[in-house]
């Protein structure tokens, strides 16, 4: 007969139900439904993502990277507090996050005592000044620092960039800019070795400014400054 405290010492180190942990197999499906504990730490950076610093390794990580869906206000208040979070858990397949494994989250609390932090500013709403027919924008480009914004009429700092401008990282390194509502993207420039260019024909609805960072590093540049135009069309 099993002794019963083994048995029950055996129950506390089994994790919950359905919480297998995902497979590093394409085809091997994500894991499931997960409570993780830890501290959650922001990173401010060309990719902007949340670290949860787990007060116990799981799944052979002792870091878990945390992504919401929808709305990242629950993660952005709690920056730097202890976390419970709920989610399922799934192998990284692509570049575009930054550890092995991360969390979907759903649900996430302060575990302890917590300052919790304004959220970020949200610029959803903000648009281009209606009297401006065109504008630049430059982007300073540093390692994974975050990218400074420029952007300027006629010599004239327009303010918040992100009013006029956005930016989209692919998994490979390639950097797309945006125009503002209403706006399209005229003139591309750049030093050759980050291949500046246009994702569409210029002027089109669809087109972005297209810069390869990665091939830009490979060449010895990883410091550049990038920019494109923006016109009504």
């Amino acid at each position: 007969m099993r002794d019963p405290l083994l048995l029950a010492l055996a129950l506390c180190v089994v994790p919950p139900l359905f919480a297998q942990c995902p497979s590093a197999d394409p085809g091997g499906g994500d894991g499931g439904n997960w409570t993780l504990e830890g501290r959650l730490i922001f990173h401010d950076g060309i990719r902007p993502w949340f670290e949860l610093k787990l007060d116990q390794p799981q799944c052979g990580q002792s870091s878990i990277q945390l992504v919401r869906v929808d709305d990242s206000k629950p993660l952005e208040v709690l920056r730097g507090c202890r976390t419970k979070s709920q989610g399922v858990l799934r192998f990284r397949f692509t570049g575009y996050l930054s550890l092995d494994v991360y969390q979907v989250v759903d649900q996430v609390e302060s575990a302890g005592k917590c300052v919790r932090r304004a959220a970020f500013p949200d610029y959803s709403g903000v648009k281009p000044d209606g009297s401006l027919h065109e504008y630049r924008v430059e982007m300073h480009v540093n390692g994974d620092r975050p990218i400074v914004f420029t952007v300027t009429q006629a010599g004239h700092t327009l303010r918040p960039w992100q009013a006029y401008a956005s930016y989209w990282l692919t998994g490979g390194f390639v950097l797309y800019g945006k125009c503002g509502v209403g706006f399209v993207v005229d003139k591309v420039f750049g030093p050759s070795q980050a291949n500046p260019g246009h994702f569409e024909e210029a002027r089109s609805s669809n087109d972005m400014a297209t810069f390869d960072l990665d091939r830009a590093a490979v060449n010895g540049k990883t410091v550049v400054d990038l920019g494109y135009t923006c016109v009504r069309p």
